[in-house]
């Protein structure tokens, strides 16, 4: 077999390696005057790790889609344009231990989580060590959420974090991946009997119990973990991955139809029995309520959002910051959608939305032309974690939902998230090498 050129993929990443040092530039310009050697610099060190991931595919030989990381590139240069904008102190301290500015530590995070990319891409040429230990895997996934109850700090409320030596962690990044291996392993071996429930409540069909019961129960402990822990947002992301490759796996509308009651009569307890759940909710339904207190976020969210109208106020001209500070509490993470769209308008809204449809809508082709069940049902997860995920925050930033401390792959700050999101595609990637190599299906 000779070198797989990926000519698609670098045509479609030549535009990014011209636009990302525009976006740079036409900021730099606006915000100060005058063009300085900083921000070029890391529109280069960009444009570097592109081309060195794309080269190392090429010699690997590798036959993955070619679209995934040309859409997944371009959000992450939008993300990095406006985080570049903001004062490069909002972060403080990085998780790395040093501060380099926002800006510069998140192009570091974006090149250790193309290294872990290339890893599990081009290494992982069998699946099972993910397959055959999902129950190793969920053990891992249960121990990190322990680990974060006993050894963790909260930010913002919720208890998120740990730190291995210099280095702070969101063990609740990790357990997506984890999650999702455990799920698809466990319906890959189950769902003919899952599929054909004979057992009925009323109307509704219900798979045989022993068979859904252990995950059921590993999903129980995650959630009441994850609540335990105010990260709401986790938990939500969680439920609606774990629903979605039921219904896939099983084809059942009935077990859409349970989970969306349990979500309903969930959300009602939670919001009875947990002040910071209740908090949110009464937020989201009414933020002018207490527009300099509780509703002071999304308020302004709502006034930058309505600045932006249909053009924006061109790059680095938005009210995000003024005098020196942000306007928005957490701009860089929690409502950095908002800061796009107030200087790019809906049509650049539209378009950054528009490229994290195509990395869902290639992930669904991957799982479609996967070559066994459980291949099917990784992809199917992975997309649809990394899809929800855009979901909850921009439905947040926009008051569609009450909002939520997660955050928007590959654009928010964050290098949990951003080597998280990289893991994902290499995992995608695999799945469609292996695909392409053994099926002879089209890359």
């Amino acid at each position: 077999m000779g070198i797989a050129w990926r000519g698609a993929e670098l045509r479609l990443l030549v535009p990014i390696l011209l636009v990302a040092p525009l976006g740079f530039i036409v900021t730099n310009i606006a915000l100060t005057g005058t063009l300085a050697a900083g921000p070029l610099g890391l529109a280069l060190g960009y444009g570097v790790v592109i081309l060195v991931v794309h080269v190392v595919l090429v010699l690997a030989r590798h036959r993955g889609d070619q679209l995934l990381l040309p859409a997944a590139w371009v959000t992450g240069a939008i993300g990095l344009v406006a985080l570049n904008r903001l004062p490069q102190d909002l972060a403080g301290t990085s998780a790395l231990g040093f501060d380099l500015g926002m800006a510069a530590t998140q192009l570091l995070w974006f090149g250790i989580g193309a290294v872990a990319m290339l890893v599990i891409a081009i290494g992982l040429r069998d699946d099972g060590l993910l397959r055959h230990y999902k129950y190793s895997w969920a053990a891992i996934g249960i121990g990190l959420l322990l680990a974060t109850m006993l050894f963790g700090y909260e930010v913002n409320g919720a208890r998120l974090w740990i730190n291995l030596g210099p280095v702070g962690f969101q063990p609740g990044e990790l357990l997506k991946i984890v999650l999702v291996i455990f799920i698809a392993g466990y319906l890959a071996e189950t769902r003919t009997v899952l599929a054909s429930a004979r057992m009925r409540i009323g109307f509704l069909s219900i798979p045989p119990l022993p068979y859904l019961l252990p995950m059921l129960a590993l999903f129980g402990i995650v959630m009441l973990v994850v609540v335990r822990l105010n990260d709401l947002g986790t938990a939500l992301l969680f439920f609606g991955t774990f629903l979605t490759m039921l219904f896939v796996a099983t084809g059942r509308r009935s077990y859409v139809l349970i989970g969306l009651i349990l979500f309903v009569a969930g959300s009602f307890v939670a919001y009875e029995l947990f002040d910071h759940v209740a908090a949110r909710i009464d937020v989201w339904l009414d933020p002018f309520a207490d527009p300099l207190g509780a509703g002071y976020q999304q308020v302004r969210a709502l006034y930058a959002l309505g600045r932006g109208g249909l053009f924006g106020q061109g790059l680095g001209q938005g009210l995000v910051t003024l005098g020196g500070s942000t306007t928005i509490p957490y701009v860089h993470t929690d409502f950095i959608f908002t800061a796009i769209a107030e200087e790019l308008g809906l049509i650049g809204s539209l378009a950054l939305l528009a490229f994290v449809a195509v990395i869902v809508f290639r992930g669904l082709r991957i799982a479609a032309l996967a070559r066994d069940d459980f291949s099917a049902l990784l992809a199917t997860g992975l997309t649809v974690s990394l899809g929800l995920q855009a979901l909850i925050i921009v439905g947040g930033n926009t008051k569609l939902f009450p909002l939520t401390g997660i955050t928007l792959p590959f654009v928010s700050y964050g290098g949990s998230s951003i080597l998280v999101s990289f893991i994902m595609l290499g995992l995608l990637l695999s799945i469609s090498h292996r695909s392409v190599v053994e099926e002879g299906a089209p890359s």
